[in-house]
């Protein structure tokens, strides 16, 4: 599996490259967001947090985080929302870029944070993104 998350990453940087996004792996280069992620952890303790990816587009973050398993990209609660229990903020992809938004919204100037799972797509199901990706970004 390890392999196939790091596959998964290589893929992810090369559309956000691809897209002409300037982003950070593992942090943010950007002081305030990699102050915030100090405290970030996904298993609540206080250490330190690791998205695979974030950039800053104008005022916006971009929050990514990616798993290889098709099954562990999001987990809901039985009334449809978000889990924010521990153990699927780290075993899910949208689960823990919901904690790294809401950690980033309220620890940084940067009020609008999108959070963006991702897994490699099948070619015929996606085409390059940068091909859907809006136009001036």
């Amino acid at each position: 599996m390890a392999k196939k998350k790091v596959k998964t990453d290589l893929w992810v940087a090369a559309q956000l490259d691809e897209c002409k996004i300037q982003f950070d792996a593992q942090g943010s280069n950007v002081k305030e967001i990699g102050e915030a992620l100090k405290t970030a952890s996904k298993r609540g303790i206080g250490k330190v947090g690791y998205p695979e990816y974030t950039a800053v587009i104008g005022d916006f973050v971009l929050v990514i985080e990616d798993k290889a398993d098709m099954d562990k990209q999001i987990k809901l609660t039985d009334s449809g929302i978000i889990d924010a229990s521990m153990k699927t903020v780290t075993d899910y992809a949208v689960n823990g870029a919901d904690l790294y938004a809401k950690h980033m919204a309220q620890n940084t100037p940067f009020k609008k944070v999108w959070m963006i799972q991702t897994e490699i797509p099948a070619v015929s199901e996606l085409g390059h993104i940068a091909d859907k990706w809006p136009a001036g970004i």
